[in-house]
């Protein structure tokens, strides 16, 4: 494989990679809330790196004349990956704005769920780089039933949200629009396996 067709499956490893450290920083975040600056600053920092990363790759799909995939997709794979850390990160400043200091047992099902996800989204870029294309469906398939999984979880937050009687309604809307973002990022997974479910079919 030449040099550069190399370095764009390499930067799809590295946009997958940011994304499950992010993820991982996410789920251990959520443990001590005690600094959401600091913790909003931290996601900050993934995110950062990861639009570096896609910045890269494009510059390197206009410089490479012959690509081993279609350029839409490398370009789809990095944007949509990316935007599973813009959702974290997004997530991440709410708990900041918010002053929520203490995670719901909901919202470390989702992080935990989202960490899931992204290790198949990681996985399965990993498989698609070492071209062994029949061995996606597995993953591809895993962030489906994973992405049904953060549906189900949102349902059945919002569901105890609203049957528990809050009395502050203000915490309600917060809670709300964090259970939303952190279901969304579950969906931004999706999109990267349909991706990759579509590469699969177009390159066997």
């Amino acid at each position: 494989m030449a040099k550069r067709s190399q370095q764009l499956f390499e930067y799809l490893v590295r946009i997958a990679e940011n994304a499950r450290e992010a993820s991982v920083l996410f789920v251990q975040g959520l443990q001590d809330l005690s600094d959401t600056g600091r913790f909003a600053d931290q996601v900050k920092a993934f995110e950062s790196k990861g639009d570096e990363l896609a910045s890269g790759l494009v510059n390197l799909l206009h410089a490479t004349y012959i690509t081993p995939l279609d350029r839409e997709d490398f370009l789809e794979l990095a944007m949509k990956m990316d935007d599973i850390v813009d959702q974290l990160e997004a997530c991440a400043v709410r708990f900041h704005l918010f002053h929520i200091t203490q995670a719901t047992p909901a919202m470390l099902e989702f992080a935990r769920n989202i960490q899931d996800c992204v290790n198949e989204v990681t996985a399965a870029v990993e498989r698609l780089h070492a071209r062994k294309l029949a061995q996606l469906r597995a993953h591809t398939v895993r962030i489906n039933e994973l992405e049904k999984t953060g549906d189900e979880l949102l349902r059945n937050s919002l569901r105890a949200l609203f049957s528990e009687g809050h009395a502050d309604v203000l915490e309600v809307i917060k809670l709300k629009e964090i259970y939303e973002i952190l279901e969304s990022v579950t969906d931004r997974c999706q999109d990267v396996g349909d991706v990759l479910a579509s590469v699969s079919v177009k390159n066997a």
